[in-house]
């Protein structure tokens, strides 16, 4: 029997159309769920030799590093995150220890910030015994001989320092050029206890004086820093001897107070603008001798009396002026006390009366109704003190007497204390090789250390017993735990102006270890009062490697127009050495 055989082209049709078929009947392949790979960066804590131990955490949880005699455990000092996370580490030393630095990733004493963009590795030093007595006390550089007694000193947009006293001619200094001495810069006229406080442009207003004992003068002069120049303006309706002079948020300037022509209080205000001046005829007011009052610039653009009244007031400077009652202080005599705003619209007062007071007090003027706060007090009663602003916002308070009477120069005060705003505590820190008591005066340098000069020249103190010696103090946030110079930030480039709510952005390799800072008015102090330094905090954003973004002050009423002085801050807490900038419209 012969099987019967299908053509091939048919036996190929059917295999067609079995195929087809089966691509109708089988469903479509469905891809496969893809599983969400999450990518993790390894970060590792090592010791960097040194004597001493510590513990290191991690924030998010993951390292929690024991570090002995320099060496890591070898559990706890490894761990993984997730990619792009930022890390921050936190170290404790043991007790009796002290922290060194961090190295590798990171840098300086403070917490240290890693992003986990790749594996990283960061190695913490610690080391045997307490900090340095200069981590926690600073110190005094040798004494400079001056040609003249500093009763009178600001510093310069250039960085350099202008003084004068009563004898001798004005003197410039540059403080970042000590051995280059001294140049005389010859004054228009006589300045001594005159008030002096920067105008939007950078120049220096010097107003009023003395002619024959404690008579004013109505004369006005401006110091322009980049010609070293006088110039003679409009004169005042009447004479001041010990104004105190207050920008505006207009950038005009307000004198208050003093003795006129015929040594009389002089009560009715004026404003000046640089060449004339108006009268603010219903806003009079007699502050009795010694003269020059605390005053500052409010949130609210009034003008904040603090002092030497124990009642504050507020001046309205609109029209021609009018006081409204604010408080009473808690301490009512503060005479020749000194008094500072430490923050935005945020004062202390510290120190004075006879016999002298250690106490101190706050007052908030952001609040809707401010009233003063008693908070701990100095270790020392003092009298013909200065209080500075350092860069990172805390209060030096140096000089004086704690002795009854004037000028008691056999109880003067040679130690210094810093004020801490956020913890309202006081330390006592190096102490002065001089004694500075009545005529002395103190104000924060570029490099963010603070200048002292003066005292004599007055108070029953002779012309040739009085200092004629400058000082410089280097504050503790300038030392390492172990006393050598900490690291600072740096400022590689920045904007020459900072325009009012508006961004601007600061050049610096740390970028990454930078997240805040600070603007601080140039300073012109005399006779314990600063009557143009003030300070404004800063929030910094990392917007790139080397790249920081801020926000300029968001009024002039918290920052009025004029020179100041541009910190960065690390976080150690070391500041920058400083950027001259402009705050205006």
């Amino acid at each position: 029997m012969h099987s019967r055989r299908l053509p091939l082209t048919l036996v190929a049709a059917a295999c067609v159309l079995a195929v087809l078929h089966a691509c109708q009947d089988t469903p479509e392949p469905t891809e496969p769920d893809l599983a969400v790979t999450v990518v993790k960066k390894t970060l590792t804590v090592k010791g960097n030799g040194g004597s001493g131990s510590g513990v290191v955490t991690s924030t998010p949880a993951g390292i929690h590093c024991t570090i002995t005699v320099g060496v890591a455990a070898t559990t706890g000092c490894k761990a993984q995150f997730n990619k792009g996370v930022v890390v921050t580490l936190t170290q404790v030393p043991q007790a009796g220890h002290t922290f060194k630095t961090w190295s590798n990733a990171c840098s300086g004493t403070g917490t240290c910030k890693v992003s986990m963009t790749v594996n990283r590795t960061v190695a913490a030093r610690f080391l045997t015994g307490g900090p340095s007595p200069l981590a926690t006390k600073g110190r005094w550089e040798s004494p400079v001989t001056s040609p003249v007694v500093g009763i009178h000193v600001s510093l310069l947009p250039t960085g350099r320092v202008l003084l004068w006293g009563r004898e001798g001619e004005a003197q410039l200094w540059n403080p970042a050029n000590p051995g280059a001495g001294f140049v005389q810069v010859t004054a228009p006229y006589e300045l001594f206890c005159s008030g002096h406080t920067f105008l939007s442009d950078g120049r220096l207003m010097v107003t009023g004086g003395h002619s024959v004992g404690t008579s004013g003068i109505p004369r006005t002069v401006v110091y322009d820093p980049a010609t070293s120049s006088w110039t003679i303006t409009g004169s005042m309706a009447q004479g001041r001897y010990y104004p105190t002079t207050t920008v505006l948020p207009n950038g005009e300037v307000l004198a208050m107070a003093g003795a006129d022509e015929a040594k009389a209080p002089v009560a009715i205000p004026e404003i000046g603008n640089g060449s004339t001046w108006r009268r603010l005829t219903t806003a009079s007011l007699a502050i009795p001798s010694p003269y020059y009052p605390a005053m500052f610039l409010a949130p609210n653009g009034k003008v904040f009396l603090a002092g030497f009244p124990q009642t504050s007031r507020y001046l309205d400077v609109g029209g021609t002026g009018a006081w409204t009652t604010v408080a009473d202080r808690q301490v009512a005599d503060r005479t020749m006390g000194s008094a500072v705003m430490y923050s935005p619209g945020k004062i202390l007062y510290v120190g004075g009366g006879d016999p002298p007071t250690s106490s101190a007090e706050v007052i908030d003027l952001n609040e809707p109704s401010p009233s003063w706060r008693t908070v701990p007090g100095m270790a020392f009663a003092r009298r013909q003190l200065n209080a500075t602003i350092l860069a990172d916002g805390r209060v030096l308070v140096t000089h004086g007497t704690s002795g009854a009477g004037f000028n008691n120069v056999t109880s003067s005060i040679r130690a210094a204390e810093l004020w801490n705003p956020a913890t309202e505590s006081w330390s006592t820190v190096a102490s002065e090789a001089t004694a500075r008591t009545y005529h002395s005066a103190a104000l924060l340098l570029p490099d963010a250390r603070v200048l002292t000069s003066g005292s004599g020249e007055g108070g029953d103190v002779l012309y040739e017993n009085s200092n004629f010696t400058a000082q410089v103090f280097t504050p503790p946030y300038l030392f390492n735990p172990d006393g050598t110079l900490a690291p600072r930030p740096t400022i590689t480039s920045a904007v020459s102006t900072i325009s009012y709510t508006q961004p601007f952005t600061v050049e610096t390799p740390e970028a990454g270890s930078v997240s805040r800072g600070t603007l601080i008015r140039l300073s012109s102090v005399t006779h314990a009062f600063n009557q143009s330094q003030l300070i404004y905090p800063l929030t910094f954003a990392a917007t790139g490697p080397t790249t920081l973004t801020s926000v300029g002050p968001a009024s002039a009423n918290l920052a009025p127009p004029g020179p100041y002085m541009l910190f960065l801050i690390n976080g150690s807490g070391v500041p920058s050495v400083a950027k001259m900038v402009t705050v205006g419209p």
